[in-house]
């Protein structure tokens, strides 16, 4: 059975050392123990996804109407990024505030980014 050290985050497929808990084995390499169960990790954060990207991203969590809304009663350049940017920058100030707009908090934004990134 495999072991798992919690002060060093060491994985052990051999005899147990001292601090070491026993745990299932490991699914895949890039799984981590949250103290529980293994995790898959999570995908990098794509700094940069296309507006349809972004659209559909919003529109599958149901924010698609929130945003359009809030770029609606934003100023005409706040308009124009939205309908004519070439890309949607994760990093840029134009996401921070629509995000704040909307109620979104970085994590939401970050999950947002990487759910755009497997759309077409």
């Amino acid at each position: 059975m495999p072991f798992f050290n919690i002060q060093t985050g060491i994985y052990n497929c051999g005899d147990q050392q001292p601090g070491e808990i026993e745990v299932p084995v490991r699914p895949a390499p890039d799984f981590r123990w949250n103290g529980a169960a293994w995790i898959a990790a999570l995908a990098p954060v794509p700094q940069t996804v296309t507006p349809l990207q972004a659209r559909r991203a919003l529109l599958a969590v149901g924010k698609l109407d929130a945003v359009n809304a809030a770029v609606a009663a934003g100023s005409v350049e706040t308009q124009l990024a939205w309908e004519f940017a070439a890309s949607v920058e994760r990093g840029s100030q134009f996401v921070a505030l629509l995000a704040a707009a909307v109620g979104l908090s970085d994590v939401d934004v970050d999950n947002l980014f990487r759910s755009a990134a497997t759309f077409v």
